[in-house]
């Protein structure tokens, strides 16, 4: 009886093992694979200067995740760049463009258990105050910048999802010194919790703090935000209110806030459609500390599509642009203008006008083109033009 109970605990054993085993190859054999294959140039001539900063870098990203293992998934994305010519190191394209070499950017285990999820290691974070670089925003580039961190995701309340986060590393498009970013500590760890509503017909909140523990307490900082987005029809109506602390500054410039609204949809002329976003700071010397990551300088409404939302977060500042969507040939083109007040601030008020182009050529294949004018009213020379052309390939 004991030898007949061995046996059948053996042959347990190997069958189990074996639909594991099994259950691993179809987990593997049902993995996803992407990629991107992108150049992208830039011109520069950042406040008028005689010699622009040109630079032009290539570069590729493939991503693969498994299929599910009983609720796991393993993530990866490696970046490649290279920068094929620059002038002056990258010049203000430094921590932007100006990086060669290849990077593990995401490796990360996903765990999903009914409505809550799970995802610890290098990842990349699209939130309003932790975002990696954004696609079609200002901050895009040819290379994403990433975090370390673990990501708890959670359904459960109808119409909500709930993401709590830690950071402990991060790792920049760039080193700064023509170099990809390596993942280097941050701060001291940073918190989040985000939430998202849709309970209310036709309306969307958002919410989200995060809370950076300096290396030492002068290096503290905080932000909070919120957004409600309310459909109308075919237009959507938005608000949004941030605030931060940031203890870095002077002692009386440490508290930035920031107001905000916008409308956009068709201008009912075929396609045509519009964009018009005002936002204002109110206090006299702090300016808002936007959050972690490169895609937070797009958070703000005003936010320009080349110089990102840098201008309209200083204090005491009002800031309104408005653009219109064209379709033209099978492109959008988006020109647009802004101007961002200032009374007190050393730059003065701040003049832009740009056009955006947006032609895909096929599903892949989407060529961009972007141009930026910015007048400076207190800087001597004032005057920066700005072109960005990007080529991207995905498969």
């Amino acid at each position: 009886m004991g030898k007949l109970l061995n046996v059948s605990l053996f042959a347990s054993m190997v069958l189990s093992s074996s639909l594991y085993a099994q259950s691993i190859i179809e987990s593997i054999e049902a993995s996803t694979v992407k990629g991107e294959v992108k150049t992208e140039y830039s011109n520069s001539n950042y406040l008028g200067k005689t010699d622009a900063d040109d630079i032009w870098a290539a570069g590729a990203s493939l991503n693969v995740i498994t299929g599910d293992f009983y609720g796991f998934k393993l993530g990866a994305t490696l970046q490649a760049s290279s920068v094929l010519s620059e002038d002056n190191n990258g010049g203000v394209f430094a921590n932007d463009l100006n990086g060669s070499g290849v990077a593990l950017s995401e490796a990360y285990i996903d765990y999903s258990l009914a409505n809550t999820n799970l995802k610890l290691g290098r990842q990349y974070i699209y939130t309003p105050l932790v975002s990696t670089a954004i696609d079609g925003k200002s901050s895009e580039s040819v290379l994403k910048d990433s975090f370390n961190a673990y990501v708890l995701t959670n359904a459960d309340i109808p119409n909500t999802t709930v993401v709590a986060g830690y950071i402990n590393k991060y790792q920049a498009k760039t080193d700064g010194n023509s170099n990809e970013g390596d993942f280097e500590r941050f701060q001291d760890g940073a918190y989040t919790i985000y939430a998202k509503n849709t309970s209310i017909e036709n309306l969307t909140l958002q919410a989200q703090y995060l809370n950076e523990n300096g290396v030492t307490s002068s290096n503290d900082k905080s932000a909070l935000y919120f957004q409600a987005d309310y459909q109308l029809s075919a237009h959507t109506l938005s608000a949004q209110f941030l605030k931060s602390k940031d203890k870095t500054q002077a002692a009386n410039a440490q508290d930035g806030k920031l107001f905000g609204l916008r409308a956009m949809g068709p201008l009912g002329l075929g396609k045509a459609g519009y964009l018009l976003a005002f936002n204002t700071s109110t206090d006299d010397n702090g300016p808002l500390y936007l959050g972690a990551g490169a895609g937070t300088t797009d958070t703000p409404f005003t936010a320009l599509p080349v110089h990102g939302g840098g201008v309209p977060v200083r204090a005491n500042t009002d800031t309104l642009v408005g653009g219109v969507v064209i379709p033209v040939l099978g492109a959008t083109v988006i020109p647009y203008v802004g101007q961002s007040a200032s009374k007190t601030h050393a730059l003065g008020d701040v003049n832009a006008m740009g056009a955006m182009v947006i032609y895909p050529v096929n599903k892949q294949l989407v060529v961009k083109v972007n141009f930026e004018n910015v007048d400076i009213e207190k800087t001597m020379p004032k005057s920066t033009d700005t072109t960005r052309i990007y080529l991207s390939y995905k498969f």
